[in-house]
């Protein structure tokens, strides 16, 4: 265990940082301004639930589990992924509703 930490510790030291000569424009090659700052705003929300909220969301729709797949990896029964899932959704919806994909660029919606 303290050799780990070691090495660890080692690689660490081993990381040099060097300046940009210039910053760049976009935050990925391809993408719109107004992709980058949905994609800002939407980390800035996650950042507002719980952590248990998070990991249903990302395990539901960015790994793309049923309630039944995801129960087993959150050490919880299938009611309770349901539940975080819609408390979540209803947490993002209160806290960002620029994010809520049935409005237009004016935020009313269509």
């Amino acid at each position: 265990m303290l050799n780990a930490i070691r090495s660890r510790w080692r690689r660490r030291q081993k990381i040099s940082e060097q300046p940009a000569a210039h910053v760049p424009e976009s935050l990925a090659p391809g993408w719109s301004d107004s992709e980058a700052v949905t994609k800002q705003l939407l980390s800035d929300v996650l950042l507002r639930l719980t952590p248990r909220q998070r990991a249903v969301l990302w395990l539901r729709f960015y790994e793309d589990l049923s309630p039944v797949e995801a129960a087993p990896l959150l050490g919880c029964s299938v009611g309770t992924v349901k539940s975080q899932t819609h408390a979540a959704l209803a947490r993002l919806r209160q806290v960002a509703p620029e994010l809520r994909p049935d409005r237009d660029e004016t935020g009313v919606p269509e």
